[in-house]
């Protein structure tokens, strides 16, 4: 199936947008392909979760988008964080005149049943993530009856909050000092006390 519309890629810009989840992962690959596609301009969103509401890189490339352009993705789950968000998204381009391409998928947007393609796509994408979330809070609730941290590792270990705390207590040390021995931030400090209900 035809991706795009060939008048458009002879007169018009060919825009792409790329965007990646966490700060582990690179947009070289899909930066790659979307030059290999023939975009002349890409704008990007690094470190940015695909339900992320303010995506700049979005937006950006939103506007430099015109009558004749076409939008270029590598693939549909990495442009639209909802179903209704595509669905409008698409609406509003092809009304100006600017067509849809993703380099995954092949579908022409200008048909009734690439239409629906692209419609299933983001719905599923949207499923798909809505179910990966379901499975993580049971994951971490799970872990939490069981005593198990989750998310981010903790500055101080348990035996750190317990040692730094007779210092203070035992020795007269300020919160101040024991948090310069220890490596972190007062507030830090003042937290972990807080969590292993130490008073101070």
């Amino acid at each position: 199936m035809t991706t795009g519309n060939p008048a458009n890629s002879e007169t018009g810009k060919r825009i792409g947008y790329a965007r990646n989840s966490t700060d582990k992962q690179t947009l070289y690959q899909y930066t790659d392909a979307l030059k290999a596609a023939g975009c002349h301009k890409i704008f990007v969103d690094e470190a940015t979760s695909a339900v992320a509401k303010n995506r700049p890189g979005l937006a950006k490339a939103r506007n430099a988008l015109g009558p004749g352009d076409t939008f270029v993705v590598l693939a549909i789950d990495r442009a639209f964080r909802s179903t209704i968000e595509g669905i409008v998204f698409l609406d509003e381009i092809q009304a100006e005149g600017i067509a849809f391409e993703s380099i995954y998928q092949s579908i022409d947007t200008r048909t009734p049943e690439g239409r629906k393609w692209f419609i299933d796509m983001v719905n599923q994408a949207e499923y798909e993530r809505a179910v990966v979330s379901r499975r993580t809070k049971e994951k971490m609730a799970a872990a939490k009856r069981r005593g198990v941290h989750c998310g981010r590792r903790r500055a101080l270990r348990r035996w750190s909050v317990f040692h730094a705390h007779r210092l203070m207590t035992e020795h007269d040390k300020s919160l101040r000092d024991v948090a310069s021995r220890k490596g972190v931030a007062p507030v830090t400090l003042r937290r972990s006390l807080q969590r292993e209900g130490l008073a101070l």
